[in-house]
């Protein structure tokens, strides 16, 4: 993947998460409110992160991993990102899973928690990948 489409991704990253921001301190009720344009954002996040991270670990030669959650795993263990953040990352993953897919019933008190730990670790990505 070229320079150029990295940095694309990383612009619709922190577009996104510019979007999730004024959510950061949202009241529980006030996101029941707002929760499925919430939850997509949280979706984007994931997709265009995880999708960033299956190209840099296939540019080294890698396999592509078969999941969001495994990708960003191996993207911290090669170094492309540091191993705690792909652990925060790869939690982030199992809940957007859950959302999408609706495997299980949604916890909205845990997505609405988890607003300020994907705030942290996206703004933490666009870090460590520019």
């Amino acid at each position: 993947m070229s320079p150029d489409v990295i940095r694309k991704k990383l612009v619709s990253i922190t577009a996104y998460l510019n979007d999730l921001l004024p959510y950061k301190d949202i009241s529980f009720d006030e996101f029941m409110k707002r929760h499925y344009e919430i939850e997509r954002l949280l979706e984007l996040l994931v997709i265009t992160a995880s999708d960033t991270t299956f190209h840099l670990i296939s540019a080294r030669g890698e396999p592509v991993p078969a999941s969001y959650r495994a990708a960003f795993l191996r993207a911290g263990e090669m170094g492309i990102i540091s191993e705690e953040l792909s652990k925060s990352l790869a939690l982030g993953a199992g809940l957007r899973n859950i959302l999408v897919h609706e495997y299980e019933e949604i916890d909205y008190r845990l997505v609405h928690k988890s607003i300020p730990t994907a705030i942290k670790d996206f703004t933490a990505l666009i870090k460590e990948l520019s």
